[in-house]
């Protein structure tokens, strides 16, 4: 992936909750530690970017490209063979790691996969974007048996995601990507029905011992 390219789509994608409720935080990578006898390592955040949309926070890991596939270790992508060479685009830990976030109520993980635009030799493919929650990402993985995520299997196990062409700029539509996500997880049964009305009573308790104290 191209730096360049790849932070521009950090950016747009940073830039489209602008005129949105809703709150977005990019975390900042890791200052390098030095330990004993000169060794240093580099802390890994758990993915690139939360968001919160009430009552749901979500843990985000962007990735763009300009290939036609985003690369993972086959089988268990949440863990790196010994034999492994190269890198791939689709880390281990970032895998484990949105694994364990989502196992909690009201948290929604998973990757925002960005396909920019490419130019074949007989037509021009246009960029596309979509998220993948977590477990439809482990789910395909472990089934395939496959090391890469294609466009198609996105379309198939994925949230598309709308975006708008500016001059210089792409604009994403974070209302119908939350909207749609949040509906289709529900349907999944990620999103557990017993929690959100467990939600809905806690609220209308608030509410009702709020009303409560304003007349006395």
């Amino acid at each position: 992936m191209s730096a360049n390219e790849g932070k521009q789509f950090e950016e747009d994608w940073k830039g489209s909750y602008a005129k949105t409720p809703y709150f977005y935080m990019r975390l900042r990578d890791g200052a390098k530690w030095i330990q004993g006898q000169g060794a240093s390592f580099t802390p890994e955040n758990p993915c690139d970017a939360i968001q919160h949309t009430m009552p749901f926070l979500w843990l985000l890991e962007l990735k763009s490209t300009k290939g036609a596939s985003v690369s993972f270790y086959p089988n268990t992508p949440w863990k790196k063979p010994k034999e492994a060479k190269g890198q791939v685009m689709i880390k281990a830990n970032q895998v484990r790691e949105l694994i364990e976030a989502a196992a909690y109520d009201g948290i929604i993980a998973g990757f925002v996969i960005n396909f920019r635009e490419r130019e074949l030799r007989s037509k021009t493919v246009p960029a596309v974007t979509y998220f993948i929650h977590i477990h439809d990402f482990t789910e395909y993985a472990v089934a395939t048996g496959k090391s890469s995520i294609s466009q198609a299997d996105c379309e198939k196990i994925g949230v598309l995601i709308p975006h708008q062409r500016k001059v210089k700029h792409f604009r994403y539509d974070i209302t119908h990507f939350i909207e749609s996500a949040v509906l289709t997880y529900i349907k999944q049964g990620y999103i557990k029905t017993e929690s959100l009305k467990a939600l809905k009573d806690w609220v209308s308790f608030l509410l009702s011992d709020s009303e409560v104290e304003t007349s006395a």
